[in-house]
C-alpha cells in the first residue's frame, strides 16, 4: 500500500468534479463539495486487499477512483462474495454515519485508486457546514427507510434462487470419463480456459455433453464455489407462423429471465423480478442455443458483456454483475449469421468443439461404468454391469442422440433387467423404429368389441385352452396309432399335414404370429419348466439362431419328402414329439423361452413370413416417451404376465419376433 498526496499533485477540481458523480455526493452544491474535497486523501491498494474488516470501527468513507471491490461475507468453512463495487461507487458511509461496526469485509479484485475522508475530518466537515450535516441526516432516514424494501427483495432473491437450484440439482456435475485422445485434446482446452474468466462459446450436436463439459470449466475455476445457472433460449417462432404477439410475450419472458424486470409482462402481480445474471453474481451462466437470441436481447446483452453492467426491463438504474459467462450452440456458422457481429466475435474467440459419439466409440465403455455407477448412486441399489454381449451391441449404434441417448439407453436397459448385476443384450433397445405412419393405420383397438376381446383374460385363455386340448388329442392318436380313416387318408394325418401346414399359412397371413400366442408346446414347456436350471443361453446359439431355425424348417420338410412324412402316422408322431420333447429340455435348461425365441423352427418360419401379415402390434410412441414410466410390457404386471420374446414394444419395428400373445394390451 501506497500513500499518494492528493491536494498537491491532482487539481481540486478534477476531486470535485468526480465527488459530484458519486451517489452519496450528487445532490450537494458545488461550494460543499469543495469543502469535502479539502479533506479527500487518496491512496493505492493491491489487488486482494482488505480495505475494511468485519466488526472494525467505520473509522473512513471510501470512493473507488479506479479498480473495484467486493464485498467478503466470511465464516468458518468457507468466504464467498456478497458482492461487487464498482469505480465510482462508495462504501463505509453507513457505518460512518451511524457509528456502527462494518458488517461485512471488503477487499479490492484489482489494483486499485481509492479517495478517502477521515471519520474526525468528515465530522468537522459537517460541525462547520450545517447544510451538510442537513444532506447526510436526511440520507441515512432514507437509507433506514429502505431497510423494509430491500429485507423483502432479498427474500425475493433467496426464493428466486432456491428455485433455481432446485432446478440446477438434475444436472449438477457428476464427472466426465471421456478417455480417447480426441476428447482428452477437448478437454485439455477446457482445462486452459477454466485458468481465466474469459468467454467461451461451446458447439457440438444435441447430446454431445456440451452442459457437462460447460460445468467442468465452471468447477475447475475460481468461481467452482458460486452458483452456476441455465438458460436456454427459445427459437424464434415467427417463422413457424406463430401470432406475433404470442412471439413478443416468448421473448419478454426470455429478456426478463435473463435480466430481470421491474415487474412481471402479462400477470397481474406487479413485483420486481430477478434475472439471471443478477442471481448469478460472481458465479457463471450458461446460455444454450445462443444462436437462438433475439435481436433485442443481443443489444443488451451485447452492453453487458464489454460494461459489466445491465439494466432490468423496464429499469433505468445500471446494475452491475461480476459474472463468467460460457454459451453453446449446435451450429456455429448459425450463430455468426444470426447474431450482431461484434458480440459474435467477442463470444467466438474462444471456442471448443465437441465431435459426436460415433466419432469416438472408444469412450463408450467407459461411459457405460460412469453411467451405471452414477444411476445406482442415484436409486441407491447395487451397480450393475454389462455383459459382453450388450457391451458389443452397444459399440454397434452410431447413436445420433450422442451421448444423451447412450445414458437413456442404459438406464432403460438397468431399469427393464430383472438380475442384480449383470445385464444382457435382450434388454439393451437402440433406436426409434420407423415403420408406416399413423395415418396408414387402422387402430382396431379403437373398436369396442375387439379392445374387450384383446384384453379379457378369459377370452385367450379359452383359446389356449382350447388349442391345448385339440393338441393332447392329436398326441394321443399319434401315441395310439389310431386308424381312422376318410377317403383313404388317416384322419390324424389330415389334421397334421392337411389341415395344419396350410393352417399356419392363413394365421400369419391375417393375424402375424397369432398361432406362437397360443402354441400349445408353449403352454405345456411354461407348466412343466416352472423350476428351472435358467442356464444363460449359450453365445452361438443367440448368433446364428437365425440359421439354426431355418436349417431345422428345412430339414422338416426334407424329411417330410424324403420319408413320406405325410402319410405315415408312426413317422408324423416321432416328429411332433421329438419337437415337444426337445423343446421341454431346451426350456428346462435355459432360461428365457429359450425354445421360442432361438431354435423353434416353425416359429422361425412363421416369424418371417409374419412380416407381411396385415395385423401387427405397435407402441404409441408419444405415450411410451412422455407417459410411461412403468415398462409394463416388457416387465409384466399384476394382470399381465411378462412379454415371452423380451421385446420393448416401443421399439417393435416388425413382426418377426412379436408372439401377437397380447399380453402387452
Amino acid at each position: 500500500m501506497e500513500k499518494k498526496p492528493t491536494t498537491s499533485e491532482k487539481e481540486t477540481g478534477d476531486i470535485v468534479k468526480f465527488l459530484g458523480k458519486a451517489s452519496i455526493f450528487k445532490e450537494l452544491s458545488k461550494e460543499s463539495l469543495e469543502k469535502i474535497s479539502e479533506k479527500i486523501q487518496m491512496y493505492t491498494f493491491a489487488k486482494d486487499t482488505i480495505i475494511i474488516k468485519k466488526n472494525s470501527p467505520g473509522n473512513r468513507l471510501y470512493l473507488i477512483k479506479s479498480g473495484s471491490a467486493r464485498v467478503v461475507s466470511e465464516s468458518d468453512d468457507s468466504d464467498f462474495d456478497i458482492a461487487t463495487i464498482p469505480d465510482g461507487e462508495c462504501f463505509g458511509e453507513m457505518s460512518l454515519l451511524t457509528g456502527e461496526t462494518c458488517c461485512a469485509t471488503v477487499k479490492t479484485n484489482e489494483d486499485s485508486l481509492l479517495y478517502f475522508i477521515t471519520k474526525s475530518d468528515f465530522d468537522e466537515v459537517i460541525s462547520e457546514n450545517p447544510q451538510i450535516s442537513k444532506h447526510f441526516n436526511k440520507l441515512l432516514a432514507e437509507r433506514i427507510g429502505k431497510q423494509n424494501i430491500i429485507s423483502v427483495d432479498l427474500k425475493k432473491h433467496e426464493i428466486a434462487l432456491s428455485k433455481y437450484l432446485q432446478k440446477a440439482k438434475v444436472h449438477q456435475y457428476s464427472g466426465v470419463v471421456w478417455k480417447s485422445k480426441r476428447m482428452q485434446r477437448v478437454f485439455n482446452e477446457a482445462d486452459k480456459y477454466s485458468k481465466n474468466d474469459v468467454l467461451v462459446t461451446i458447439i457440438g450436436n444435441p447430446g454431445t455433453g456440451k452442459e457437462i463439459l460447460a460445468r467442468k470449466i465452471h468447477m475447475d475455476s475460481s468461481k467452482a464455489k458460486s452458483p452456476v445457472f441455465e438458460i436456454v433460449l427459445p427459437k424464434e417462432r415467427r417463422k413457424e407462423r406463430t401470432a406475433i404477439q404470442n412471439e413478443r410475450r416468448q421473448l419478454d419472458h426470455t429478456e426478463c429471465e435473463l435480466f430481470g424486470s421491474e415487474e412481471i409482462l402479462y400477470t397481474t402481480n406487479e413485483e420486481k423480478r430477478i434475472g439471471c445474471l443478477e442471481l448469478v453474481n460472481n458465479g457463471t451462466l450458461i446460455i444454450k442455443n445462443i444462436e437462438n437470441m433475439s435481436l433485442n436481447i443481443q443489444e443488451s446483452f451485447l452492453q453487458f458483456i464489454e460494461t459489466g453492467k445491465f439494466r432490468r426491463l423496464g429499469g433505468t438504474e445500471p446494475i452491475h454483475s461480476n459474472v463468467r459467462v460460457i454459451v453453446t450452440t449446435t451450429d456455429i456458422s448459425l450463430m455468426q449469421k444470426q447474431l450482431y457481429q461484434r458480440l459474435f466475435q467477442m463470444l467466438s474467440a474462444q471456442k471448443l468443439e465437441i465431435p459426436p459419439l460415433c466419432d469416438h466409440k472408444k469412450d463408450i465403455p467407459s461411459l457405460i461404468e460412469h453411467f451405471a455407477d452414477k444411476i445406482s448412486k442415484i436409486r441407491h441399489t447395487p451397480k450393475k454391469t454389462f455383459s459382453k454381449d450388450a457391451t458389443n451391441k452397444l459399440l454397434k449404434y452410431d447413436y445420433p442422440g450422442n451421448v444423451k441417448e447412450l445414458e437413456n439407453v442404459i438406464e432403460r436397459a438397468i431399469t427393464l433387467s430383472k438380475v442384480d448385476t449383470n445385464i444382457e443384450e435382450e434388454v439393451i433397445f437402440l433406436g426409434a423404429p420407423t415403420g408406416l405412419e399413423d395415418e396408414k393405420r387402422i387402430n382396431l383397438l379403437s373398436i369396442t368389441m375387439v379392445e374387450k376381446l384383446c384384453k379379457s383374460p378369459m377370452f385367450i385363455s379359452a383359446i389356449k385352452s382350447a388349442v391345448l386340448i385339440v393338441f393332447i388329442t392329436l398326441l394321443c392318436l399319434l401315441a395310439m396309432q389310431f386308424g381312422i380313416s376318410i377317403g383313404g387318408r388317416n384322419i390324424t394325418l389330415i389334421f397334421c399335414w392337411q389341415l395344419g401346414i396350410p393352417l399356419i399359412f392363413v394365421l400369419f397371413l391375417f393375424t402375424a404370429r397369432f398361432g406362437c400366442g397360443i402354441c400349445p408346446i408353449y403352454s405345456i414347456t411354461k407348466f412343466l419348466n416352472k423350476r428351472n436350471l435358467k442356464l444363460p443361453v449359450p453365445a452361438f446359439i443367440k448368433k446364428y439362431d437365425a440359421w439354426i431355425m431355418g436349417t431345422g424348417f428345412i430339414s422338416i420338410l426334407f424329411l417330410e419328402e424324403y420319408t413320406h412324412m405325410s402319410v405315415s402316422v408312426s413317422k408324423t408322431a416321432y416328429l411332433i414329439f421329438s419337437i415337444l420333447l426337445a423343446a421341454i429340455i431346451v426350456d428346462f435348461m435355459f432360461e428365457k423361452s429359450a425354445w421360442c425365441r432361438h431354435l423353434c423352427p416353425l416359429g422361425g418360419m412363421t416369424g418371417l413370413f409374419s412380416m407381411s401379415s396385415l395385423i401387427e402390434i405397435r407402441a404409441n410412441r408419444n405415450v411410451c416417451n412422455t407417459i410411461c414410466t412403468t415398462h409394463d410390457c416388457f416387465k409384466g404386471s399384476e394382470k399381465a404376465d411378462p412379454c415371452p420374446m423380451f421385446l420393448h414394444l416401443s421399439f417393435l419395428s416388425d413382426n418377426r419376433d412379436c408372439k401377437v400373445c397380447l399380453n402387452c394390451i
